[in-house]
């Protein structure tokens, strides 16, 4: 019985010793990897570094290109709200179209001893970049946003205008404000759009 015990002792110490012996083996032989081998690996991981890097350059245009979107859509909702305070705090007695181009709208206040007017266009700023400009003759107010607001032109037949549709002439108390807004906002060297289109009656 004592002896059993020893030599199933000694076996499972050679069992263990057994394993230990061959990763010694293994740590000990300096054959390395074959070419093949490398080539394969370096392969496949150039193949797993390519989707990595492709997925996350997607996911960071894709992130810049909604923020710019976002950006235009709230610089869009500024302009026509700043717009349309003008006309309500105003309170012009009639509107007058002041070119052909559509990019220009006076706001008229007949008073009993002077007329007051207000402008409503878009023209370029100071940066050479296409704005909308509130104010009257001594004083006009640049409404602050990132996004040029590109001018209607003969290079940009559609761009932003302020038209002014009347029943008989030019100006005239009660008619149809149509306000096209393009805004551009450059994203590298590819330049980001939008175009807002509003029109209401007064």
């Amino acid at each position: 019985m004592r002896q059993s015990r020893l030599t199933s002792a000694a076996g499972l110490r050679w069992r263990v010793i057994l394993p230990m012996k061959r990763y010694v083996n293994r740590a000990a032989d300096e054959r390395g990897f074959t070419l093949i081998e490398l080539i394969a690996s370096l392969t496949l991981l150039s193949v797993v570094l390519g989707v990595i890097y492709g997925s996350i350059t997607f996911g960071i245009n894709a992130y810049n290109k909604i923020s710019i979107e976002n950006s235009l859509r709230d610089e869009g909702d500024l302009i026509m709200s700043s717009i349309m305070t003008e006309l309500y705090t105003f309170g012009p007695d009639e509107l007058e179209q002041l070119d052909a181009g559509g990019t220009k709208v006076v706001l008229r206040l007949n008073e009993e001893r002077e007329k007051v007017e207000h402008q409503v266009y878009i023209a370029r700023n100071t940066e050479n970049k296409g704005a909308l400009f509130i104010g009257d003759a001594n004083v006009r107010r640049e409404i602050p946003v990132q996004a040029e607001v590109v001018p209607v032109s003969a290079e940009e037949p559609g761009g932003s205008s302020i038209k002014l549709s009347c029943p008989q002439g030019n100006a005239c108390s009660s008619g149809l404000l149509e306000i096209r807004l393009l805004l551009r906002h450059m994203y590298g060297d590819e330049p980001m759009e939008l175009e807002l289109v509003s029109k209401f009656g007064f």
